[in-house]
């Protein structure tokens, strides 16, 4: 039983994974094939487009999986799940027509590449896209891994094909959008044609309110996390060019694959198992010890994508890219300390306390938008970067108060600061040996970075499995010995 669940959450975490690698595995071919300018206007369009399929949506994945096995029966579920589709299209429709309307009888943005084409393709995607996310939800409620893998990897293969496709016969990013849309098209026809069975396309108004009824509330959060991760581009994109945007942009996806690689694998695991912990012994000293874990994994991380940078822009971007090199350790820090958010949660979810959450996510919110209106203006891309962690860290700072007044932990202060020196350290080597030797992006200097950085790590693990794991082998060897805990 054990087995086959984590087989399934790992079925799912590779799906999730592909639904959003699409995008970060077209940005070496797209900052090639495009300028940089059409590159910041699809990075704009991109977060637009997550923005509106949030408003799509509006809580009906979230208030679907709530209702769905609270119903007796295949039938009434499959009703359920066919009102949440009818009210998702209804209200996409409208939403997407309104918003159409103001943008093509006010003509805004008409300057915008490709606009006023551009600009309805990307209404049209993020309405096929809410949509085919919403079909994958009731796959994934219905427990049918390989299905949900399935659609992922074949909306991945899909997008990515198209789009380049079609730029490569010289459409730009109208060619690249249009193979967005269709790959979306295409993965939401095959979606309906596998889940057909689950649905029965029946309104049923009282079902609606309560789905809308849980998830709503949760939209007010998520535009709040919206403005903290997004709004950056905009205020840029105000302030300067689409180019400066699509610069800042590619800096931006570098230090994400952080947030790719480690965070959301790590929160994916940790949302049952923080709940599991609690019930164990010493459950407080075992928090301590994830957090630990991902402090360690995270900076380790962090370094070796920092000291890879100069090779990643000399082999993957334009020359016209470089300058966005300075930001990526600014954003690093910032993704990794928002990343410690999810360790130091504890006391808010054991304690049902999420009501928090939107409180925290608004605070960030503004801090983020006004700290952006501040900074751009003077200090450009630099400035965008120092907003975001800024703002990460008002973030996570905030979770990690009312959490421990909820839930007290006692967190090894002493381990946490020889990481966080350790990584200081690696960091100034980093910066040490590129004075010296430049920022090459030849692999030998990579490999004396690497290098460095493993050799100051190693030290600290060495340490740390003295200090914390060591022991508890120990321990666990005399209990099964002895039969008893001294």
């Amino acid at each position: 039983m054990i087995g086959k669940a984590l087989k399934v959450n790992l079925a799912y975490a590779i799906g999730s994974a592909t639904n959003s690698a699409a995008l970060f595995l077209l940005v070496p071919y797209l900052v090639n094939a495009l300028t940089p300018g059409e590159y910041g206007a699809w990075s704009l369009l991109e977060i637009g487009i997550l923005l509106l399929s949030c408003f799509l949506l509006a809580g009906l994945d979230v208030g679907l999986m709530r209702e769905y096995w609270l119903l007796e029966g295949e039938k009434e579920r499959a009703r359920l799940a066919g009102t949440a589709l009818i009210a998702a299209v209804i209200w996409g429709v409208l939403l997407t027509g309104l918003l159409g309307a103001v943008l093509f009888v006010g003509r805004w943005h008409w300057d915008f590449p490709g606009a006023p084409y551009t600009l309805g393709v990307a209404l049209g995607i993020g309405l096929l896209e809410a949509v085919f996310a919403l079909l994958l939800t009731i796959f994934r409620i219905r427990e049918e891994a390989f299905t949900f893998v399935a659609l992922s990897v074949g909306r991945l293969v899909s997008v990515l094909g198209l789009s380049i496709g079609l730029v490569q016969v010289g459409g730009g990013i109208a060619g690249a959008l249009a193979g967005r849309l269709l790959a979306s098209t295409l993965s939401l026809g095959v979606a309906v044609v596998l889940g057909r069975h689950y649905l029965v396309l029946k309104l049923d108004w009282a079902r609606l309110r309560r789905m809308a009824r849980y998830g709503l509330p949760l939209l007010p959060a998520n535009l709040a996390s919206y403005v903290l991760f997004a709004s950056d581009r905009y205020v840029l994109q105000y302030f300067s060019t689409l180019e400066v945007v699509g610069i800042y942009t590619f800096a931006y996806k570098v230090a994400t694959t952080l947030d790719v690689l480690v965070t959301r694998p790590f929160a994916l695991d940790w949302a049952p198992r923080r709940f599991k912990i609690a019930a164990q012994a010493d459950a407080p000293h075992k928090y301590a010890q994830v957090l630990l874990i991902y402090l360690y994994g995270g900076a380790l991380f962090s370094l070796v994508v920092l000291a890879a940078t100069p090779t990643v822009y000399v082999w993957i971007a334009p020359a016209r890219y470089w300058e966005g090199m300075r930001v990526v350790p600014v954003v690093l820090a910032a993704y990794l300390i928002y990343g410690l958010s999810y360790p130091l949660n504890v006391g808010i979810m054991l304690k049902d306390q999420t009501r928090y959450l939107p409180l925290i996510g608004w605070l960030a919110a503004g801090v983020c938008l006004a700290l952006n209106l501040w900074l751009i203006p003077n200090y450009g891309i630099l400035g965008a970067a120092w907003a975001t962690l800024i703002a990460y860290g008002v973030w996570t700072g905030a979770i990690t108060w009312v959490s421990l007044r909820l839930y007290p932990i006692a967190y090894p202060g002493r381990s946490i600061l020889w990481c966080v020196l350790g990584t200081f350290l690696a960091y100034l080597w980093i910066w040490e040996t590129g004075r010296l030797w430049g920022t090459s992006g030849a692999l030998s200097s990579l490999l004396v970075r690497l290098g460095g950085i493993l050799l100051i790590f190693s030290g600290i693990g060495y340490m740390f499995w003295g200090r914390w794991i060591w022991p508890q082998v120990l321990g666990s060897n005399k209990k099964a010995i002895t039969g008893s805990e001294e």
